[in-house]
C-alpha cells in the first residue's frame, strides 16, 4: 500500500478516470469501457439493448461490432418478412443513449462498427453523416489485409453475411468496387472525421488469446481490442515526472511500471462488475491497459522535437522498455498469484508475444503470465489535465488555447458561452525559466505524417491497441489523406483522423507562442492559468 500512495501521491501512476471516481463507493464500478456481443435474433438484440443499458448506467463505454446482424432487406423465414438490417439495430441502441442522457445520467459512450463487406456497410456510412442518426456513437469500420489487398490491386468487395456472399434478386453475388468503397471511407473521415478504421486482421494476428477468444471490437475511444464481455481496466505511467535533466530515470520508471501493472491487477479483483458475464470473462483473462501520459512534455524536456528522427528514436527507446518490464511485472505475478485462468503455451505463439526479448518468453514459459495483456495508450484527457501534462501520446496541443464552454448564468440561469485562455503549464514555466524553446512543437507545427509515424511506433509495442488523434490541416488534400491512410492503415490496429473545422464549433482554439508570451507578460493577468477555478487545468487536491 505504501508503493501505491507514493506513486499516486507524486503522480508517478495516474489510475483511470473510473478508479478515480468508483473507488470508496458502495457499488464501486471502476471499469471503464467494455464490449459486449450481439446476436441476430430478437433475443439478441434485447440482450445487446439490455447489456448496454446496465453498462451505460454504471459510467462505462460500450463497443459492439453489428456484423453478426443480417444485412436489410434478407427474407425471414419465420415470418415471412424481411430483416431491418444493423444499422436499425444501432439506432436502438442510438435511442436508448438518449434515453439515459434525458434521465440526467451521463452521455453515453458507444463505439458501432461494422465489416467492409457487411451488405450494410454503405447505409453504415450514410447514417454517421445523417447528424441526427447514430449522434451518440463514434463508428468505424473493420478491415482486414485482404480489404488492403483489393483496394491496391482495384478489386471488388463480395458482399457477405456469415461468410457467404450476398445475392442480388437475381441470384448474383452483390459486390462494391474497392476503390469506391475506399473512396467513400475516405471522403467521410475527411468530411466529418469518421469513420475511423479498425484494423480487426491485424489486432487478431497480435492476439495474445489467439487460441481461445477472438477479438471482435474496441471500446469507444479505440485504445483496446477485446473479445466478448471485455473490458478495459485503465491506468497510466505519467512519463513526464520520470524525466530528469533531460534524462529518463530508467529505475524509477521501471519501478512504476511494476506498480501499475500491480495496481490494475488488484482493480480487476475488487471491482462491482455491471454484467455477471463480464465478472466472468474478465477474471478468466485477466486483461489491463497499462498506458502513459506526457509523452509530449516529456520530449520537450528531453530537449527534441515530437516526430524527429531522434524524437521517435527516444519513443522507441521508451516503449519498448515498458513492454518489457510490464511482461516481467506479469510474470512475478504470476508466480506469486498465478497465471491468467485461460494461460495456455500457445499464448507463446501470438504474434505479439514473439516480439518479446528471449530471456522473458523463457521465464513466461516455466511460470505462465498473470494477465493476457498489459497494454494500452488511452487518451487520458481528465486525468492529465489534472496532472498538468500533455495527454496520451499526443504532442502538445500548443502553448495555449482558448477554450470555449456552457456555464449557467447566475441571474437568468440560462446557459451562456464563455471562453477563457488556458496557457499550457510547460511552456509557462520553460518561459519564467528563461529556457531554450527549441523542442516545444505542438500539434499545428507537425505533418500528418509525424503523427501516424509515432503511433506506427508506439504500436509494435502495445499489445492491446491505441487512442490518437491524428490532426490534419483544414486545407490538407484529399489525396494525400488518402495515401497516407493506405500506406499506415495495414500497420495499426485502429486510426482515428481529425481535420481542423471538420465538426464546427471547436471547444479549443490554439494560439501562437508569440500570442502565449504576451498573455504570460501581461501583468494584469496571473501568468499561466485559466480564469476558471481549476488554473491550467491543474487542479488541487486536498489531503
Amino acid at each position: 500500500r505504501g508503493r501505491f500512495y507514493d506513486k499516486l501521491s507524486n503522480g508517478l501512476f495516474v489510475p483511470g478516470g473510473r478508479i478515480w471516481y468508483g473507488s470508496g463507493r458502495a457499488k464501486g464500478q471502476l471499469l471503464n469501457c467494455f464490449v459486449i456481443p450481439t446476436d441476430d435474433s430478437r433475443e439478441g438484440w434485447g440482450q445487446t439493448v439490455k447489456d448496454m443499458l446496465i453498462i451505460s448506467g454504471t459510467g462505462g463505454g460500450v463497443g459492439t461490432n453489428y456484423s453478426p446482424i443480417r444485412p436489410r432487406g434478407t427474407p425471414i423465414k419465420g415470418t415471412g418478412g424481411e430483416a431491418t438490417g444493423a444499422v436499425s439495430l444501432m439506432e436502438i441502441i442510438n435511442q436508448t443513449g438518449e434515453v439515459i442522457k434525458a434521465g440526467g445520467g451521463r452521455r453515453t459512450a458507444l463505439m458501432m462498427c461494422l465489416r467492409y463487406d457487411h451488405a450494410d456497410i454503405m447505409e453504415f456510412l450514410n447514417a454517421k453523416l445523417d447528424l441526427e442518426r447514430l449522434n451518440n456513437a463514434n463508428i468505424s469500420v473493420l478491415v482486414d489485409d485482404a480489404f488492403f489487398e483489393e483496394v491496391e490491386k482495384g478489386g471488388d468487395i463480395v458482399l457477405k453475411f456469415r461468410d457467404r456472399p450476398v445475392l442480388d434478386d437475381e441470384g448474383n453475388e452483390r459486390v462494391i468496387p474497392a476503390q469506391e468503397l475506399w473512396d467513400k471511407i475516405i471522403e467521410n473521415s475527411w468530411e466529418s472525421a469518421e469513420p475511423g478504421l479498425l484494423n480487426i486482421g491485424l489486432a487478431n494476428k497480435m492476439n495474445n488469446i489467439h487460441y481461445s477468444q477472438p477479438l471482435i471490437a474496441t471500446n469507444p475511444c479505440g485504445e483496446i481490442w477485446l473479445e466478448a464481455y471485455g473490458c478495459c481496466c485503465l491506468g497510466a505511467v505519467n512519463l513526464s515526472q520520470h524525466i530528469h535533466d533531460g534524462e529518463v530515470e530508467w529505475e524509477r520508471l521501471a519501478d512504476t511500471v511494476r506498480v501499475g501493472v500491480r495496481f490494475l491487477d488488484n482493480v480487476l479483483d475488487v471491482n462491482q462488475y455491471p454484467v455477471r458475464e463480464i465478472e466472468i470473462n474478465c477474471q478468466k483473462v485477466r486483461r489491463i491497459g497499462l498506458g502513459i501520459m506526457g509523452l509530449g512534455h516529456s520530449l520537450v524536456k528531453m530537449g527534441v522535437k515530437y516526430g524527429s528522427p531522434e524524437g521517435n528514436a527516444q519513443v522507441e527507446k521508451i516503449m519498448k522498455f515498458i513492454k518489457e518490464v510490464s511482461y516481467e511485472a506479469s510474470t512475478f505475478l504470476a508466480v506469486e498469484r498465478g497465471p491468467f485462468e485461460m494461460y495456455s503455451e500457445e499464448f507463446l505463439n501470438s504474434g505479439f508475444v514473439k516480439t518479446l526479448p528471449r530471456r522473458i518468453k523463457q521465464n513466461i514459459r516455466e511460470h505462465g503470465v498473470r494477465n493476457c495483456a498489459l497494454l494500452t495508450i488511452a487518451p487520458t484527457g481528465t486525468t492529465s489535465m489534472v496532472m498538468g501534462t500533455s495527454s496520451g501520446i499526443e504532442p502538445v496541443f500548443a502553448p495555449g488555447y482558448v477554450r470555449r464552454y456552457y456555464d449557467s448564468d447566475s441571474k437568468s440561469n440560462e446557459r451562456i458561452l464563455r471562453e477563457e485562455m488556458v496557457i499550457d503549464p510547460l511552456f509557462s514555466d520553460l518561459y519564467s525559466e528563461g529556457a531554450d524553446m527549441a523542442a516545444f512543437v505542438s500539434t499545428e507545427d507537425l505533418s500528418v505524417r509525424n503523427h501516424m509515424e509515432v503511433q506506427a511506433i508506439c504500436q509494435k509495442h502495445i499489445d492491446n491497441s491505441i487512442s490518437k488523434t491524428i490532426n490534419i490541416p483544414t486545407d490538407y488534400p484529399i489525396e494525400d489523406y488518402g495515401d497516407l491512410m493506405m500506406e499506415f492503415g495495414p500497420q495499426l490496429k485502429g486510426i482515428t483522423v481529425y481535420r481542423q473545422g471538420s465538426r464546427g464549433n471547436e471547444p479549443l482554439s490554439p494560439i501562437s507562442i508569440e500570442d502565449a508570451v504576451g498573455y504570460l507578460e501581461d501583468d494584469s493577468i496571473i501568468s499561466g492559468t485559466a480564469m476558471t477555478d481549476c488554473p491550467s487545468g491543474i487542479c488541487d487536491i486536498s489531503s
